[in-house]
């Protein structure tokens, strides 16, 4: 898993890049974790002390972690779907972006990640 933490210092706004299949970790970094680095190191602290399957459901994503995986899920995506014809057409039509809505990684690489951001927001976070 590659990721890429970057800051705009003109406009103050944060980018995450992570390779092909990884994207929704990203979207969670930003959606769910934010910028704070009080509540990345709460959440890295909380990780590190896991002693069995957790999951926590944010605003957009779902994250549920054990001492083997972690997995990021779209809340969209654990929505019960009715399957009438119109439901298929969109189905069909954002298969596509499953991608950046869906990713699983193992649970010491997403520690360290989570270590590194958190390093990232101490030295580049609003002040």
């Amino acid at each position: 898993m590659d990721y890429e933490f970057s800051r705009n210092s003109f406009d103050d706004s944060y980018r995450i890049v992570f390779s092909m299949g990884h994207e929704a970790i990203g979207r969670w970094l930003l959606d769910e974790l934010g910028t704070e680095l009080a509540q990345v190191t709460s959440c890295l602290h909380t990780l590190q002390q896991l002693e069995s399957e957790q999951q926590w459901r944010g605003h957009t994503f779902t994250l549920t972690a054990n001492r083997d995986e972690v997995v990021v899920v779209a809340n969209a995506m654990l929505q019960p779907a009715s399957y009438d014809a119109q439901t298929t057409l969109n189905e069909q039509a954002l298969t596509f972006y499953d991608e950046e809505s869906y990713a699983a990684c193992g649970y010491q690489d997403f520690l360290v990640m989570l270590d590194a951001y958190q390093d990232f927001i101490a030295r580049y976070g609003r002040r």
